[in-house]
């Protein structure tokens, strides 16, 4: 069983995304993603759909990708600040909006424990031993069990360690510097499009994103 790392955003993929500016000072407060719009672009890579939208004080982007074999997906956001004064960002603050319904976006380390807590207790259900008779004795797990446990464990581990390694943390953004990294939210019961929410300084930009919600699979 192999970790799947969400890869990141690569420079000279966005460098290829075409995209308009307006000045912040004429933007409105909320600005949303539309496919063709004059301040929105959006890129493909490795199968996975990057939408930016830009000012001429804020350029972000964001994907949406499953977090395999755990309760979260996680959105990947990268912002950098042209403008000429700090830009606060909480990534605390994004949601992600379905209807009336809202997913609050999960703190970096409850994220991580959690995801690591639920890959111990799936590994010492699969290390148990499968007794189909009364005498527990004469039965244990066989080396296939034990050897699948070893790895759920592993797998859920690094896992763990990667959000606590790439989460996005609260940031003042000086003029010229930038933030990237994911923002984590539990997964609902079935696949979902969603409005990402994501306050930015003075301003908020929305993003229409899709997610399978798939649930942890360990077979």
């Amino acid at each position: 069983m192999k970790a799947v790392f969400a890869p990141p955003m690569l420079a000279a993929v966005l460098l290829l995304v075409p995209v308009g500016g307006f000045s912040q000072t004429e933007a409105p407060s909320v600005l949303h993603w539309t496919e063709g719009g004059p301040n929105a672009g959006s890129d493909v890579k490795d199968g996975v759909k990057i939408e930016n939208l830009k000012t001429d004080d804020v350029h972000i982007f964001v994907s949406l990708v499953d977090i395999k074999d755990t309760e979260y997906n996680r959105v990947w956001v990268q912002i950098s600040n042209h403008g000429k004064a700090p830009i606060d960002f909480n990534p605390q603050s994004a949601v992600l909006l379905r209807g009336d319904k809202s997913v609050r976006a999960e703190a970096a380390d409850k994220a991580a424990n959690s995801i690591q807590k639920f890959g111990e207790a799936k590994s010492q259900e699969l290390g148990s031993a499968k007794c189909n008779n009364m005498i527990a004795t004469q039965c244990a797990a066989n080396n296939s069990q034990i050897q699948l446990s070893k790895q759920v464990a592993a797998y859920s581990a690094q896992q763990a360690q990667w959000v606590r390694d790439n989460a996005v943390r609260q940031k003042t953004l000086a003029p010229g510097d930038e933030a990237q990294g994911a923002i984590l939210f539990k997964k609902e019961r079935k696949a979902a499009d969603y409005t990402l929410r994501i306050p930015v300084g003075a301003q908020t930009f929305e993003f229409p994103l899709s997610a399978q919600n798939k649930a942890p699979s360990y077979d």
